[in-house]
């Protein structure tokens, strides 16, 4: 799933969503989620392996405690990620 967003829409979620590079509210439109999801990707390398342990500990540096599980399906969702049938490994997908 793929959702396209102009420049603008991208400042206004961030704008109205994040504080010092931090989501301080989830929101409840998939399209934010998927743009707020989309800035955060950034932190990360194609190519390289990441353990399910490395990117909660990323989510846990930008989203709400109880938020990281959510994000991190939607990650999967939405395509940015790939991960292992056994869920131990996850790469960029982009």
């Amino acid at each position: 799933m793929r959702y396209q967003y102009t420049e603008q829409e991208k400042e206004n979620v961030i704008m109205n969503f994040m504080e010092n590079n931090k989501v301080t509210k989830v929101p409840a439109k998939e399209k934010k989620k998927y743009i707020l999801l989309a800035e955060f990707i950034t932190r990360f390398e194609q190519g390289k392996i990441y353990t399910e342990k490395e990117i909660n500990t990323e989510l846990l540096n930008v989203y709400p405690t109880g938020e990281y599980v959510e994000q991190r399906r939607y990650l999967i969702t939405f395509n940015f990620f790939k991960r292992s049938s056994d869920g131990n490994q996850y790469w960029l997908n982009i």
